[in-house]
């Protein structure tokens, strides 16, 4: 499976991954709730592929949520 990541906010894509199995625990998609997941990831029809909604490190910074 690909597992495509792209920024919510400016909608570059992020990165691009390929497991043999999403494991939501290792993604850390276990801390969401159901309507988060519904809102950041989806999966197509055919189960091969899962696009996540993320933010990337120029948005981040952009919208101040940088520790500094």
């Amino acid at each position: 499976m690909k597992i495509f990541y792209t920024c919510e906010y400016c909608g570059e894509p992020i990165d691009t991954i390929e497991v043999d199995e999403a494991d939501e625990v290792k993604f850390g998609f276990d801390c969401l709730t159901d309507r988060e997941r519904q809102d950041i990831i989806k999966t197509d029809a055919s189960g091969n592929a899962m696009y996540v909604h993320s933010l990337c490190g120029k948005c981040i910074t952009a919208i101040g949520l940088t520790e500094e």
